[in-house]
């Protein structure tokens, strides 16, 4: 019955596609570079803009009650495409909202090319579904991309934001997708909301609202270079070449995959290496991880030691559950770190086994687990000293035995940061995140989240700041002696006093960006700043 509704829906909408009059063929091309502008504040939930006149502009601002939640607080309007706001009283929320879902969802979320009716796109009822097209009238469908569709009625592009804020487009009516050179959409997951538009007059203006502001966005770069890493959504680590700075490798991590990318450009440009895991500094070893065809499906991790011609089975059990990080040490080590705790293989990744004292599994239960890549450290001058930062535990002799770091913390309170001052190995820098699966956290509890630091490798410990924000990532310049600390959903601080005071980095005006990998070139005086949603910042390393 609903198949049947479906078909009849798109006859109907395809009947009516032939009164477009649109063209893919003309004047129009995507940016090659460009930014966000933030040109509101508030929490904005809907966005219209005039179909004639595309500098008339009207948003949804929203205020959270406890009682409630978000409910509409004012209707703002601009008639200078977003440059000078005024509230309008005349206007009701109800009437925003419903030509907003309109533009957004279109008819039940189907969307008839105009130019070749038999063309649909059908959005998925889940964000964890996957988009569909169909190319005979919605006979058979075909996989997408996964995220929320926007189709403007002027057919020369159509995007897709994914569910971790990277923008893509199309310019073939969704058959094939590339990344936007804009920044990720930052918004916060566990409410997963965000406004956009797009101009109806140049498809390249987007208009996003989010808990953070409104944004709009300009060709160009802005403040601080940005660029995606080919279609990545996630950049987990960024690691520099040892013979060649120039050269960049990016490791994204997304689900239990993992898939490595290179630049030879300082991060200007990329292309994909292969689905495998890969360090400049071991060259020799590549890993990936395979999913089997049995019920339920298992993952096994593979290696390869010949530059990916063969690929041997290794012992590491992962089964259903996966593997969350890998790290080298620089005594031919390699951990890795799964939802069942800390292993070791001292063969190139062939055989594993587990070191003890891991305790209760909470990161797959935390809000943005796929920002914090930086958990494990082995200390670069002496292979024997380890921390684990997730347990608050160290490891002076290659991860045999075990020393309980002291850091007093509550339960709810797990690290999710380490770095090493490079001037002094004595001196580390920790971050902390709470989980909230159950309930909330306490105000006490939120404030325990931040930065702390030991003169005494890990014997006691100083909180130095960020209270409240959720350390994902800490990078200490071997040059300036700068530290830096990116977080989820706070953005990228930096602290040229040894963490006493902190100051934002505004990356591309959005505070509320989310940094999941720091790493520094002193060489070219660069911090890559790797973000979720993918790609990378560069910012200038300089006090």
């Amino acid at each position: 019955m609903i198949k049947k509704a479906l078909t009849a829906l798109i006859i109907i909408l395809i009947a009516l596609s032939g009164s477009f009059g649109c063209s893919r063929k003309g004047k129009f091309a995507p940016w090659i570079t460009s930014h966000w502008e933030k040109i509101k504040d508030g929490y904005i939930d809907a966005i219209v803009i005039d179909a004639e006149n595309s500098d008339l502009v009207y948003v949804v601002d929203v205020c959270k009650t406890k009682e409630l939640g978000l409910q509409p607080n004012k209707v703002w309007k601009s008639e200078d495409g977003g440059n000078h706001w005024k509230e309008d009283p005349t206007k009701k929320f109800e009437d925003i909202y419903r030509i907003y879902r309109l533009s957004l969802y279109g008819e039940s979320g189907i969307f008839v090319d105009p130019l070749n009716p038999k063309i649909v796109l059908k959005e998925a009822i889940s964000p964890l579904q996957f988009n569909e097209r169909s190319e005979d009238g919605g006979k058979s469908w075909e996989k997408i991309l996964r995220g929320t569709l926007i189709v403007p009625k002027n057919p020369a592009i159509v995007y897709c934001v994914s569910n971790e804020g990277s923008i893509f487009f199309s310019l073939d009516f969704g058959k094939t997708w590339k990344r936007s050179p804009l920044p990720p959409i930052s918004y916060i997951p566990s409410e997963n909301t965000f406004a956009i538009a797009v101009d109806p007059k140049d498809p390249n203006v987007l208009y996003v609202g989010s808990p953070s502001g409104l944004f709009k966005s300009v060709e160009g770069n802005g403040n601080y270079e940005y660029y995606p890493v080919s279609d990545s959504v996630d950049t987990s680590y960024i690691y520099i070449d040892p013979k060649n700075p120039n050269s960049l490798y990016a490791m994204s991590h997304n689900e239990n995959f993992f898939a490595t990318f290179k630049s030879y450009d300082c991060g200007k440009t990329w292309e994909k290496m292969g689905d495998f895991y890969f360090n400049p500094l071991f060259p020799g070893i590549l890993m990936k991880v395979v999913k089997t065809k049995t019920t339920p499906p298992l993952l096994n991790l593979y290696v390869s030691l010949d530059n990916g011609k063969n690929w041997k089975l290794t012992d590491l059990d992962l089964d259903e559950n996966g593997i969350y990080s890998i790290t080298t040490g620089n005594d031919n080590a390699i951990y890795a770190e799964t939802w069942h705790g800390l292993f070791k293989s001292v063969d190139k990744g062939l055989h594993w086994s587990q070191i003890t004292n891991f305790q209760e599994n909470y990161w797959q239960a935390t809000e943005g687990n796929s920002c914090f890549n930086s958990r494990f450290l082995v200390d670069p001058d002496d292979p024997d000293r380890i921390y684990w930062a997730g347990e608050f535990l160290k490891s002076d002799d290659g991860g045999k035995t075990w020393q309980k770091m002291n850091f007093q913390c509550s339960k709810r309170i797990h690290g999710s940061a380490i770095a090493i001052d490079p001037y002094n190995h004595d001196i580390v820098y920790l971050g902390t995140t709470g989980t909230e699966d159950v309930e909330p956290l306490t105000p006490e509890q939120f404030s325990e989240q931040g930065i702390y630091r030991s003169d005494g490798d890990g014997k006691s410990w100083v909180k130095l700041g960020l209270n409240g924000c959720r350390i994902s990532a800490i990078a200490v310049s071997p040059t300036t002696g700068i530290v830096y600390a990116g977080t989820f959903y706070n953005g990228l601080f930096m602290s040229k006093n040894s963490g006493k005071s902190w100051e934002r980095i505004d990356l591309d005006s959005d505070p509320y960006i989310s940094i999941s990998s720091l790493t520094i070139d002193s060489k070219n005086g660069i911090v890559y700043v790797g973000v979720l949603g993918g790609g990378i910042f560069k910012v200038e390393d300089k006090n």
